[in-house]
């Protein structure tokens, strides 16, 4: 329901205030996804680890890329996170010691760091979006609408100063006949349905 007028609006934060926390919001999304599925990729590890005990040298790397859309290298790191989780436990004596998330126990265990690489387009849309002048779109979109109307009424006179000359010569008591002035009716009426 929109309000019942503009003054009854929330004040809005300032774009620059609401990047960061709109940030900060999205990162917490990510972990915290990650962090739920940590106990998946746990137990995905622990199944990989039970499977590859089960078949021949070099097979597993082939079972995997035949039975799942996750690629070797990821289920080797669920399978290291499971080696890496089991060990700290033994170490610590602690059955809660492990990782946070899967991106922890690659900066911990892989040397792992996320990047962020921007696209070389990001600046040039940035730009462009920046020197939009919403207002100048608007006028122009008037204008537009304006001209077109001004066309519309130019093209309806035109059609109806034609009609006029072509009837005192097509009309039956002008020396005309009767299917000469229908058939300019009915083009007149064409051309008006086409000018909308």
């Amino acid at each position: 329901m929109l309000p019942a007028s503009t003054t009854d609006l929330p004040v809005a934060r300032p774009l620059a205030a609401l990047v960061p926390l709109i940030r900060q919001d999205l990162d917490a999304a990510k972990e915290a996804a990650a962090n739920a599925g940590l106990p998946y990729y746990k137990a995905a590890g622990e199944k990989l680890l039970e499977a590859k005990g089960q078949l021949p040298h070099g097979e597993f790397k082939d079972w995997v890329g035949r039975n799942f859309t996750v690629k070797y290298a990821q289920a080797s790191l669920y399978m290291k996170m499971v080696d890496a989780t089991r060990a700290l436990q033994k170490s610590s004596r602690d059955e809660n010691a492990g990782f946070a998330s899967l991106q922890d126990f690659r900066r911990k265990n892989t040397g792992y760091k996320q990047t962020v690489h921007p696209q070389p387009w990001h600046k040039q849309v940035k730009e462009a979006v920046g020197k939009v002048n919403v207002e100048k779109l608007k006028q122009d979109a008037l204008a537009r609408a304006d001209e077109k109307a001004l066309q519309r009424k130019l093209a309806l006179s035109l059609i109806d100063i034609g009609y006029k000359a072509l009837a005192t010569k097509l009309h039956p008591d002008k020396g005309g006949s009767r299917e000469a002035m229908m058939r300019l009716n009915s083009v007149r009426d064409l051309l008006k349905k086409a000018v909308g």
